[in-house]
């Protein structure tokens, strides 16, 4: 098993980081991924736990289901299908800092096969590091106009 962890300080404030991290059908709009779509809604609708998305970049679709879901505070999800790893869980984690909100975004997971797994490591440490990315711009650009 692996883990990794992103923190990053936000100038947003906690709802607004949340909302834009469970808008699953919008990150194709502010983050690298190509398409993303909501396959089946979660409670409460639609975003929360029970929901799976469906997040292209290239190659097969990431599937994932929403497993936590704390408004504003703690976002789960866990990978169902389309990468080569197995038990791979992300928590997001706010905390109200000031006028904006901490973001702790934790991964663990494993690759499912050994013999590259640094490389399948890499890739999905860049890949979350980039959703972290835009889910952070578009969360500050959205504080910005509510101001």
């Amino acid at each position: 098993m692996a883990s990794f962890t992103f923190v990053r300080d936000v100038a947003a404030p906690p709802q607004t980081l949340f909302d834009v991290l469970t808008d699953h059908q919008g990150y194709a709009a502010f983050t690298p991924l190509r398409k993303s779509a909501l396959e089946h809604p979660g409670e409460p609708a639609p975003n929360g736990v029970g929901a799976i998305r469906r997040l292209t970049l290239v190659g097969p679709p990431l599937r994932e289901e929403v497993i936590s879901f704390q408004a504003p505070t703690r976002f789960s999800y866990k990978l169902l299908s389309g990468a080569p790893l197995r038990d791979h869980v992300g928590t997001v984690e706010l905390t109200a800092q000031g006028a904006g909100t901490r973001m702790v975004y934790a991964v663990r997971t494993t690759p499912t096969v050994p013999v590259v797994a640094p490389l399948v490591l890499g890739v999905t440490k860049l890949a979350v590091k980039s959703l972290v990315d835009g889910i952070c711009t578009e969360s500050e650009r959205r504080a910005a106009d509510a101001r």
